[in-house]
């Protein structure tokens, strides 16, 4: 997989090749699920015998996914309207964990006060689609 240079993306002035990367990142590690780990969603139907044809049904049905912006290396929020206040992900492959209850909470979490991002009473608002089901 990828590593991180400059792991905050450089919106304004950064590398488009570089971007494009961080922002095909969730994508490209699902696949590599799919190709390495047996990865294949249900929602997909049956997996093909082939890899090549299994990973060209896994890419078509992906990018119907919503899309993950890169905030931070490998830590991921959900594009577009009606995303306010969705927890962080770490989206590392199909590895995917909390990393803030929010955008404030993360970076509070990520560079001042390590440790467990939210209170255990903690209840996620409704996820987005596809890449909260592997919580």
């Amino acid at each position: 997989m990828q590593t991180w240079p400059r792991p905050w993306p450089d919106w304004r002035d950064g590398d488009p090749g570089e971007l494009h990367k961080q922002l095909g990142w969730p994508v490209e590690g699902a696949l590599f699920d799919v190709e390495h780990n047996a990865l294949w969603h249900p929602s997909w139907g049956q997996r093909p015998a082939d890899i090549s044809q299994a990973l060209s049904t896994a890419r078509e049905y992906l990018t119907q996914a919503p899309k993950m912006i890169p905030v931070y290396a490998h830590r991921y929020l959900p594009a577009g309207r009606g995303t306010y206040g969705h927890p962080v992900l770490s989206i590392y492959q199909t590895d995917i964990i909390f990393y803030g209850t929010d955008l404030a909470n993360y970076i509070d979490h990520e560079f001042t006060a390590p440790g467990l991002p939210f209170s255990p009473d903690w209840s996620p608002p409704p996820m987005v689609s596809f890449w909260s089901e592997f919580l």
